[in-house]
């Protein structure tokens, strides 16, 4: 049924879960599997400070995707690892349409009404947006 699947992780603790799931789907579907972490960097406009700390995150998170790629090999997948800056809903989308995904995996860290009443929430996002399946794993 699916044949390319998106998997959006952040380094939270359901990552592992996510990456779990995604693993699972892709082995069942035989789906290439693509893995995607993104730097938000809305707020970083503008300001040579806040471009040196985007930097910084682009480096850890090298080590964090690698750290991924390790955790689906000992899971027993594989997938392509992308990097991405932007806003993190927006650049999972894109990231799933240039892949040609039609699946998106995602997690959802389980703020509270109030806080996703303020700062938004990514998966809601990327769900109320999403032109193909998208799959929300819950702590």
């Amino acid at each position: 049924m699916f044949r390319k699947i998106l998997v959006a992780v952040d380094g939270s603790p359901i990552t592992g879960n996510v990456l779990a799931a995604a693993a699972d789907l892709a082995k069942h579907y035989e789906a290439e599997l693509h893995c995607v972490y993104v730097i938000e960097t809305g707020w970083s406009d503008g300001d040579v400070a806040r471009e040196l700390v985007i930097r910084e995150l682009e480096e850890e998170s090298g080590t964090m995707l690698a750290g991924f790629e390790r955790d689906l090999t000992r899971m027993g997948a594989s997938a392509d690892m992308h990097l991405r800056r932007g806003h993190p809903g927006e650049t999972i989308l894109d990231a799933a349409h240039e892949t040609g995904s039609d699946l998106v995996v995602i997690g959802s860290v389980g703020r509270s009404q109030i806080s996703r009443m303020l700062s938004g929430s990514v998966s809601t996002f990327v769900v109320a947006h999403s032109p193909v399946a998208t799959l929300v794993v819950k702590p």
